[in-house]
């Protein structure tokens, strides 16, 4: 994954203004103080995983643009459910995967039935 501060705080700052938001804007979208954001962008703060990718959904930037590659698939249904969990909280991640192991479940019982 990305380790270099300027490089971070360069793409962020590009994508911000793109976005024609001021730090304060993506400091409260994102639930960060503006003074926060200003330290992301200085590269005097790397950003936690979570705020990273809460700035990378709000500012809609690709994470090829970081070096990160999701394994996209000419399946869309999976791009999207990976999209999906990319930009998910750790507690959503646990409720997602939830979720999915008792479908999963569900499905297995149902084709044993058949």
């Amino acid at each position: 994954m990305f380790t270099d501060k300027n490089f971070v705080a360069k793409k962020i700052k590009a994508f911000r203004k793109k976005a024609g938001l001021t730090q304060a804007e993506l400091g409260e979208a994102i639930g960060i103080t503006d003074k926060h954001v200003c330290k992301i962008e200085n590269a005097t703060y790397m950003p936690s995983l979570e705020t990273f990718l809460k700035i990378v959904s709000i500012l809609n930037i690709n994470l090829n643009e970081f070096g990160i590659e999701l394994n996209e698939t000419s399946n869309e249904t999976r791009n999207k459910f990976l999209q999906l969990i990319y930009n998910s909280t750790d507690t959503e991640l646990e409720f997602l995967y939830d979720c999915c192991v008792t479908i999963n479940k569900n499905l297995k019982t149902l084709r044993i039935n058949k």
